[in-house]
Protein backbone atom coordinates (compact mmCIF):
# COMPACT_ATOMS: atom_id res chain seq x y z
CA UNK A 1 0.00 0.00 0.00
CA UNK A 2 1.05 3.55 -0.71
CA UNK A 3 1.28 6.00 2.20
CA UNK A 4 -0.95 8.97 1.40
CA UNK A 5 -0.62 10.83 4.67
CA UNK A 6 1.32 10.59 7.91
CA UNK A 7 1.37 12.93 10.88
CA UNK A 8 2.63 12.89 14.44
CA UNK A 9 1.68 14.93 17.47
CA UNK A 10 2.28 15.34 21.18
CA UNK A 11 -0.49 15.69 23.75
CA UNK A 12 -0.21 16.79 27.35
CA UNK A 13 -1.93 15.65 30.51
CA UNK A 14 -5.65 16.47 30.78
CA UNK A 15 -6.05 17.20 27.06
CA UNK A 16 -9.53 16.36 25.84
CA UNK A 17 -10.64 17.23 22.33
CA UNK A 18 -10.69 16.40 18.65
CA UNK A 19 -8.03 16.90 16.02
CA UNK A 20 -9.19 16.53 12.42
CA UNK A 21 -6.91 15.90 9.46
CA UNK A 22 -8.22 16.45 5.93
CA UNK A 23 -6.75 14.44 3.07
CA UNK A 24 -7.75 15.18 -0.52
CA UNK A 25 -7.53 11.89 -2.41
CA UNK A 26 -5.83 12.42 -5.77
CA UNK A 27 -7.55 9.46 -7.42
CA UNK A 28 -9.94 6.58 -6.72
CA UNK A 29 -8.70 3.92 -4.29
CA UNK A 30 -10.24 0.52 -3.49
CA UNK A 31 -8.38 -0.39 -0.30
CA UNK A 32 -7.70 1.85 2.65
CA UNK A 33 -5.84 1.46 5.93
CA UNK A 34 -6.10 4.21 8.52
CA UNK A 35 -3.67 3.58 11.36
CA UNK A 36 -3.34 5.23 14.76
CA UNK A 37 -0.83 4.53 17.48
CA UNK A 38 0.02 6.28 20.74
CA UNK A 39 2.13 5.72 23.84
CA UNK A 40 1.78 6.26 27.59
CA UNK A 41 -1.64 4.63 27.93
CA UNK A 42 -1.24 3.64 31.60
CA UNK A 43 0.97 4.23 34.59
CA UNK A 44 3.51 1.55 35.51
CA UNK A 45 4.16 0.47 39.09
CA UNK A 46 7.54 2.22 39.16
CA UNK A 47 5.93 5.54 38.13
CA UNK A 48 3.79 5.78 41.24
CA UNK A 49 5.27 8.42 43.52
CA UNK A 50 3.90 9.99 46.68
CA UNK A 51 3.31 13.18 44.65
CA UNK A 52 1.27 11.29 42.05
CA UNK A 53 -0.76 9.54 44.75
CA UNK A 54 -1.45 12.87 46.46
CA UNK A 55 -2.45 14.51 43.17
CA UNK A 56 -4.80 11.69 42.14
CA UNK A 57 -6.35 11.50 45.62
CA UNK A 58 -6.94 15.28 45.63
CA UNK A 59 -8.40 15.36 42.11
CA UNK A 60 -10.65 12.36 42.81
CA UNK A 61 -11.94 14.03 45.97
CA UNK A 62 -12.45 17.43 44.30
CA UNK A 63 -13.96 16.21 41.01
CA UNK A 64 -15.97 13.21 42.17
CA UNK A 65 -16.36 13.61 45.93
CA UNK A 66 -14.73 10.22 46.43
CA UNK A 67 -11.94 9.56 48.92
CA UNK A 68 -9.30 7.07 47.81
CA UNK A 69 -6.26 5.87 49.73
CA UNK A 70 -3.99 2.85 50.11
CA UNK A 71 -4.64 -0.08 47.78
CA UNK A 72 -7.80 1.47 46.34
CA UNK A 73 -5.77 4.50 45.25
CA UNK A 74 -3.00 2.34 43.75
CA UNK A 75 -5.59 0.24 41.92
CA UNK A 76 -7.21 3.39 40.51
CA UNK A 77 -3.84 4.65 39.24
CA UNK A 78 -2.68 1.32 37.76
CA UNK A 79 -5.94 -0.19 36.48
CA UNK A 80 -8.63 2.47 36.15
CA UNK A 81 -6.72 5.48 34.79
CA UNK A 82 -5.82 5.37 31.12
CA UNK A 83 -5.26 7.51 28.09
CA UNK A 84 -8.04 7.05 25.53
CA UNK A 85 -7.54 8.06 21.92
CA UNK A 86 -9.67 6.76 19.03
CA UNK A 87 -9.87 7.34 15.24
CA UNK A 88 -13.01 8.36 13.35
CA UNK A 89 -13.24 8.59 9.54
CA UNK A 90 -15.53 10.49 7.19
CA UNK A 91 -15.49 10.32 3.39
CA UNK A 92 -17.07 13.32 1.65
CA UNK A 93 -18.80 14.19 4.94
CA UNK A 94 -20.29 10.69 5.29
CA UNK A 95 -19.38 8.55 8.29
CA UNK A 96 -17.38 5.44 7.33
CA UNK A 97 -16.11 4.26 10.69
CA UNK A 98 -14.88 4.70 14.23
CA UNK A 99 -12.78 2.27 16.23
CA UNK A 100 -13.25 2.57 19.98
CA UNK A 101 -10.99 -0.04 21.54
CA UNK A 102 -8.55 -0.02 24.41
CA UNK A 103 -5.49 -0.60 22.24
CA UNK A 104 -2.52 1.69 21.65
CA UNK A 105 -2.37 0.67 17.99
CA UNK A 106 -5.35 0.12 15.78
CA UNK A 107 -6.21 0.02 12.12
CA UNK A 108 -9.32 0.88 10.21
CA UNK A 109 -8.95 -1.49 7.29
CA UNK A 110 -11.27 -1.29 4.29
CA UNK A 111 -10.81 -4.06 1.73
CA UNK A 112 -14.02 -4.52 -0.25
CA UNK A 113 -16.57 -6.26 1.96
CA UNK A 114 -13.87 -7.05 4.55
CA UNK A 115 -13.66 -4.19 7.04
CA UNK A 116 -12.53 -3.65 10.60
CA UNK A 117 -15.31 -3.88 13.17
CA UNK A 118 -16.79 -0.42 13.64
CA UNK A 119 -16.27 0.49 9.97
CA UNK A 120 -18.73 0.47 7.09
CA UNK A 121 -17.94 -1.40 3.86
CA UNK A 122 -16.92 1.09 1.21
CA UNK A 123 -16.14 0.07 -2.37
CA UNK A 124 -14.32 3.19 -3.55
CA UNK A 125 -12.47 6.01 -1.87
CA UNK A 126 -12.34 9.30 -3.73
CA UNK A 127 -12.81 12.92 -2.77
CA UNK A 128 -12.13 14.21 0.71
CA UNK A 129 -11.19 11.93 3.58
CA UNK A 130 -11.35 13.43 7.06
CA UNK A 131 -9.79 11.50 9.93
CA UNK A 132 -10.51 12.77 13.42
CA UNK A 133 -8.38 11.80 16.38
CA UNK A 134 -10.85 11.65 19.29
CA UNK A 135 -9.00 12.31 22.52
CA UNK A 136 -11.08 11.46 25.58
CA UNK A 137 -8.35 11.57 28.21
CA UNK A 138 -4.58 11.95 28.44
CA UNK A 139 -2.97 10.94 31.74
CA UNK A 140 0.69 11.86 31.07
CA UNK A 141 2.53 14.79 29.55
CA UNK A 142 4.37 14.23 26.26
CA UNK A 143 2.04 11.50 25.02
CA UNK A 144 2.99 10.88 21.38
CA UNK A 145 0.55 9.80 18.69
CA UNK A 146 0.96 8.97 15.03
CA UNK A 147 -1.74 8.78 12.38
CA UNK A 148 -1.29 7.47 8.85
CA UNK A 149 -3.39 6.68 5.80
CA UNK A 150 -2.37 4.06 3.26
CA UNK A 151 -4.27 3.10 0.14
CA UNK A 152 -4.18 1.19 -3.12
Amino acid sequence: METLYSVQGILNRDFVGQITYTICLDRTYHKLDIGLTYDKQRFAEDEITPELEEQVARETRERYGKVLSGEALRHAILADMKTEIHPLAMLNDTFIGCVHRQMTERHMLYDGEKVTEGCLPTAEFEGVLKVTVLVFNVIKDDTHYRLWVQAE
